[in-house]
């Protein structure tokens, strides 16, 4: 089968590509990407005034199912991931039961066959049971199929841990994932110390107590030089950070997340617990530190973080729960697109924080690409596109989405994994085994 998608503006950072062109597939692979493709035998998708884009891959998602299947499923989650243009997805290992064993990357493969939309990638713990004392067979679970590495929520008090973890990953050649908080300094924080905290009487989360992790984590790394990846930078201080390790040669790479760099704090007086998430939505000076991180280019990755909760879970509000997370593929491309529309950042260069750059750090090939012969998963987004979110415009289970009632401009029209169209303005055309 061939399908040509024709009068896009293509924009492919892998390659260079930036421009008007025309892109055929052909047996689930690029053939051409070309001005005025001319194939006569191909179904034609008129994707005019649209972006063309390698499929995005998405390094920091958490999936659910087994024990959580009420917070979301890989059906469910994927469903929610191919409309906000994932295409690929790489999963946070903290599910019940932890994925810390060979066997449990083979549960997540074996399910995310029969129930997934998109391709999934299994993470596996570092610790054994994320508990921080007893580092994983990093080489068995590498073989059974893990891409990277990560106690996501969790991160490691010994230095000498984090040392040891560093060494194996150059063994292992797979990346590390940290999540960087002192959780004694968190204390029993639940939003930003700041003025919401203090004028809601809430105990807040101090952006130091990600900094100085963060300080210490890359310290051991200069010295190491493992693979090293740091989710969620969550303040200007911790985009200072960056700039200063990379200017003196230290190899590692980061991320951020759209909560951090689209609103502030006071989002919270809004939306309760469903802008509670770690690090917190913080005060202006942060965001626009993130903000400033996105326009010198200092980060290699946009991700969602999706974590969802059940309407259950989030009934007792900020205080009588010590959960923290968003419900966020649909809405990490319109808010990475604002950051675009404002100034602050590349267009080219958001996209290659949605496809390349996270597709090489997990070391997937063929993936983030329009290279030819490569396999054919695309993006097809309207940059213009404007919608309301709402409950029921998200196809996660998870409801705790601080956006609700926003209205969004730019949305994915259609998504593609092998060349197949797997959703087309956000309904879902791919039969699955187990669709639950």
């Amino acid at each position: 089968m061939k399908l040509l998608l024709k009068g896009g503006r293509v924009i492919d950072p892998a390659n260079q590509i930036d421009g008007p062109l025309d892109l055929l597939v052909e047996d689930g692979k690029i053939a051409a990407v070309a001005p005025e493709i001319d194939a006569p035998d191909a179904v034609i998708e008129d994707v005019s005034g649209k972006l063309v884009t390698p499929g995005f891959v998405e390094m920091h998602a958490h999936m659910r199912d087994f024990e959580e299947s009420d917070r979301d499923t890989f059906y469910t989650a994927s469903c929610s991931a191919i409309c906000g243009g994932f295409t690929s997805v790489g999963i946070m290992p903290n599910s019940t039961p932890v994925v810390d064993t060979p066997e449990m990357i083979q549960r997540v493969k074996e399910r995310a066959a029969q129930s997934a939309v998109t391709r999934i990638y299994p993470f596996a713990a570092v610790t054994v049971g994320r508990k921080g004392e007893q580092i994983v067979d990093m080489e068995a679970l590498a073989e059974a199929g893990a891409v990277a590495f990560s106690d996501d929520g969790n991160s490691f008090k010994e230095a000498t841990m984090m040392r040891e973890i560093l060494e194996r990953t150059k063994r292992v050649n797979r990346v590390v994932d940290l999540h960087c908080e002192d959780k004694q300094y968190t204390g029993k924080g639940v939003v930003n110390a700041g003025k919401i905290a203090e004028e809601l009487g809430l105990p807040g989360i101090s952006s130091v107590s990600e900094d100085i992790e963060m300080a210490r984590n890359l310290i051991i790394q200069e010295e190491i030089g493992g693979h090293m990846h740091i989710a969620h930078l969550g303040s200007e201080r911790s985009i200072e950070l960056v700039r200063f390790f990379r200017s003196r040669g230290v190899d590692f790479t980061c991320e951020v997340i759209p909560h951090q760099f689209s609103r502030t704090e006071e989002i919270v007086r809004k939306m309760g617990v469903c802008a509670k998430v770690k690090p917190p939505f913080r005060d202006r000076k942060d965001m626009e530190g993130i903000q400033k991180g996105l326009h010198d280019q200092l980060v290699d990755v946009i991700a969602s973080d999706h974590c969802p909760y059940t309407d259950a879970e989030l009934a007792g509000g900020l205080t009588a729960t010590n959960l923290f997370g968003i419900a966020g593929f649909e809405t990490t491309l319109p808010l990475a697109l604002e950051q675009v529309r404002s100034g602050v950042a590349d267009l080219c260069y958001v996209i290659q924080c949605l496809t390349v750059n996270p597709a090489r750090i997990l070391r997937l090939e063929n993936r983030g690409t329009l290279s030819i012969g490569a396999d054919a998963d695309i993006t097809v987004i309207d940059p213009d596109k404007e919608w309301v979110v709402t409950r029921e415009s998200l196809h996660s289970k998870g409801a705790n989405n601080p956006y609700l009632g926003e209205t969004m401009r730019g949305k994915v029209v259609l998504s593609l994994i092998d060349g197949e169209i797997i959703c087309r303005d956000w309904e879902i055309l791919k039969k699955v085994e187990k669709p639950c």
